[in-house]
């Protein structure tokens, strides 16, 4: 339904084996014809005393045959017409039954040739285009569909093999100033032997959709907020409230008559450390807020890797935990930033040490898979529960109780900023895994000035 049209052959649209057919019974017809009449000549013209007994035929004998004959053939005939008429319409009701359904679905079907004139276009599609089917059929698309030169443009790099089977949102003129979004896909209309014979469009009014996403967007956002906003005040909480209390005992001590240096000393440490732990809590939610634009360069990743984990020896002794590397040896230098991607695996790393017991081991693999570089971490620890699955890259999320909850939230930035992914599994009893995969190119300098 939705192929392109052929052209007309001469005959139309019948099938070769019925004039096949046809032409038989005629020819059939023809011969029987002119074997009676052979037989009728030689009767009339032959010498009936002369002629052999078993060779003669009477009238009657030569009508009964002809009879029968022409009625095997009305019989053959008739069953071929049937049949045929019986496929054509099993083809019609297919054709209708198939017309039906595209005109149900919500989403816009539109066909193309190979010269990107319209051949078919379904219910939904005319309502998103706003095109009657009458004036749309047979015509370039560029004519249809002018005032939407976005959608135009879009088909055309389908046509040129880009974007294809890829979805895209594309934004159509409605009326005035009022516009929709389309959501649209497009792949290879095939003929009968698999050759491309134009295209096929889906389009998808995503306008309500877009709204309710770009709502349930800034939610989040003011959601996250609100969690950085609880998590900030309460971080920061905890040492203004030991400033607090050590200037007061400050002062009480230096108004006695005999202050003790000590003590005054003391005081002052806790105070300058309070500050400290001030300063790297907010240092931390910059850091978070707004990442660094990574200063990318060729990196030796398994050398990165073997810095670190030098870094987490000494703890790694401290808690009698193993650690054993496979480091894929033909692991090319890959484009990024070296101070980053060392935060991001010191993080993992540390948090894996402090989630298993003596006696574990924590393994670190580097592979290479196509156009992506994976770095895994694996330890044997305890687990995460699954319902904390979900929020190990909030910010201020902790399961430890001496956890500020950035770290992983800091990491997953990172990764994100160099194109990247972060994944992490696990299972209660098991241990955890994490699976860093990063570009071989890099991040694209474009989006680095975009952040």
């Amino acid at each position: 339904m939705f192929r392109p049209v052929p052209s007309r052959a001469l005959l139309g649209y019948v099938p070769l084996h019925l004039v096949l057919s046809v032409v038989g019974v005629l020819m059939l017809v023809l011969a029987a014809g002119l074997l009676a009449g052979t037989q009728y000549a030689a009767r009339l013209l032959g010498d009936p005393a002369t002629s052999p007994p078993g060779n003669r035929w009477t009238d009657m004998e030569i009508v009964l045959g002809l009879l029968v004959f022409l009625a095997a053939l009305g019989v053959f005939g008739v069953s071929t017409v049937q049949g045929y008429l019986m496929v054509i319409r099993t083809f019609e009701r297919s054709k209708t039954h198939m017309h039906n359904i595209l005109n149900s679905i919500p989403t816009g079907v539109l066909t193309l040739d190979s010269h990107a004139a319209l051949t078919s276009l379904n219910g939904a599609a005319e309502r998103i285009l706003g095109l009657p089917r009458s004036d749309a059929i047979g015509r370039p698309l560029d004519d249809v569909i002018q005032a939407d030169p976005e959608l135009v443009a879009w088909v055309r790099q389908a046509f040129a093999g880009d974007r294809r089977t890829q979805e895209a949102d594309v934004s159509l003129a409605r009326g005035g100033d009022q516009r929709v979004t389309i959501r649209v896909w497009a792949s290879d209309l095939k003929g009968d032997r698999g050759q491309p014979e134009g295209l096929v469009v889906l389009l998808r009014d995503v306008t309500e959709i877009s709204r309710l996403e770009l709502q349930l967007r800034r939610a989040d956002k003011l959601a996250a907020l609100g969690t950085l906003a609880a998590g900030v005040a309460h971080e920061v909480m905890n040492p203004l409230n030991a400033l607090n209390l050590n200037l007061h005992l400050l002062r009480q001590e230096l108004a006695a008559p005999r202050r003790a240096e000590a003590e005054v000393t003391g005081y002052l440490d806790i105070l300058r450390a309070e500050i400290q732990r001030i300063h790297r809590i907010v240092e931390n939610f910059l850091r978070f807020s707004k990442p660094p634009v990574p200063e990318t360069k060729p990196l030796d990743l398994n050398a990165t890797i073997e810095r670190v984990l030098s870094l987490v020896a000494f703890e790694a002794g401290d808690r009698d935990v193993a650690i054993e590397t496979e480091l894929d040896p033909g692991l090319e230098s890959i484009s990024a930033d070296d101070g980053q991607l060392s935060q991001v695996f010191l993080n993992v790393a540390i948090n894996a040490l402090q989630a298993m017991r003596p006696g574990g081991t924590l393994t670190v693999r580097t592979r290479v898979d196509k156009n992506v570089v994976e770095v895994l971490f694996k330890d044997t620890g305890e687990g995460i529960a699954p319902d904390h699955l979900p929020h190990l890259f909030d910010p201020y999320f902790s399961s430890r109780p001496a956890g500020v909850g950035l770290g992983l939230a800091i990491a997953h930035r990172i990764v994100e900023g160099h194109h990247g992914t972060i994944d992490v599994d696990s299972t209660l009893g098991k241990g955890t895994m994490v699976v860093v995969r990063l570009p071989r190119t890099g991040p694209l300098s474009q989006t680095c000035e975009d952040r």
